[in-house]
């Protein structure tokens, strides 16, 4: 019995000194190298594509002043959203889970000059909560969510970013990128993976200052409405169904509507491809 206890204890030792390398390894070599290739990609596929923003112009002015923001997107959409924080290195985060693929993700960012929060909704979210309170209350960073992430349901905003706009002086911008032509991988996000040689559709919402709503659900709803109209906005102008100076007045009307049930659904497309998801008035 004894004999059959230390060969069981030796065992489990054994184990867990393999899994402590393993991890020591993927941190320190495999995820900063994954990482490095993964920004050299993105860099080259960038080279290749044409950028069209719309709505930027608050968002702008606001990061050039270093004022404490928060951006949204769906998770779908990451890709090229770092380049939305060109011309200011370092001052922002993005909240990413503890998960390998996490790390990859992270070290990726680390190359665009973003830092990162480790945890999710299910994974460290106390603590996350915990340094983005400390952090905001400081006006140390701004943040980058994907308020579906990082396992779905997809396109549905979760409470965790709501928390985030608890602040009344700190806005909040709602952002989509749409492509002329992309691939929509297998993913359980649906990700959008943009052609070489296409054309990118930046969208960006008037700032939303939600922290004079008391519910947390009031605020998840508006995040959640200001990601559709975006991303709809987006839509037409990668179908080319509206023109660029069409999109500005199209938010701003878009923004001053109530929440409608309309809004929250969502449809993506691709060039001449087009998935509809929303409900059909």
């Amino acid at each position: 019995m004894k004999q059959s206890h230390r060969k069981r204890t030796s065992d489990a030792g054994k184990q867990e000194q393999k899994r402590s390398f393993g991890d020591l390894l993927f941190l320190l070599v495999i995820a900063p190298v994954t990482g490095l290739i993964g920004f050299s990609f993105i860099l080259l596929l960038r080279s290749t594509i044409r950028f069209q923003t719309t709505g930027f112009s608050h968002f702008s002015k606001r990061k050039a002043s270093r004022k404490n923001l928060v951006v949204c997107l769906w998770h779908n959409q990451l890709l090229f959203m770092p380049f939305m924080w060109s011309g200011r290195w370092g001052g922002a985060h993005a909240i990413v889970s503890r998960s390998r693929d996490g790390e990859r993700i992270a070290a990726i960012l680390r190359f665009f000059g973003i830092g990162t929060i480790r945890g999710s909704s299910t994974r460290g979210g106390t603590s996350v909560l915990r340094q983005v309170l400390a952090m905001t209350k400081a006006q140390e960073s701004s943040f980058f969510v994907t308020p579906d992430g990082p396992t779905g349901p997809p396109f549905k905003v979760k409470d965790g970013a709501a928390f985030l706009a608890y602040n009344p002086e700190v806005p909040v911008y709602c952002m989509s990128v749409m492509y002329g032509r992309c691939r929509i991988l297998g993913s359980w996000d649906r990700f959008l993976l943009p052609m070489p040689f296409s054309k990118a559709y930046f969208v960006c919402s008037p700032p939303l200052y939600l922290g004079r709503s008391k519910e947390y659900s009031v605020r998840s709803l508006e995040v959640e409405k200001g990601l559709h109209i975006v991303n709809e906005v987006a839509m037409a102008l990668s179908l080319s169904r509206i023109r660029p100076e069409e999109a500005d007045a199209i938010l701003e009307k878009r923004f001053g509507e109530s929440i409608r049930e309309e809004f929250l659904t969502v449809r993506f497309s691709c060039g001449t491809e087009e998935q509809k998801g929303r409900k059909d008035s």
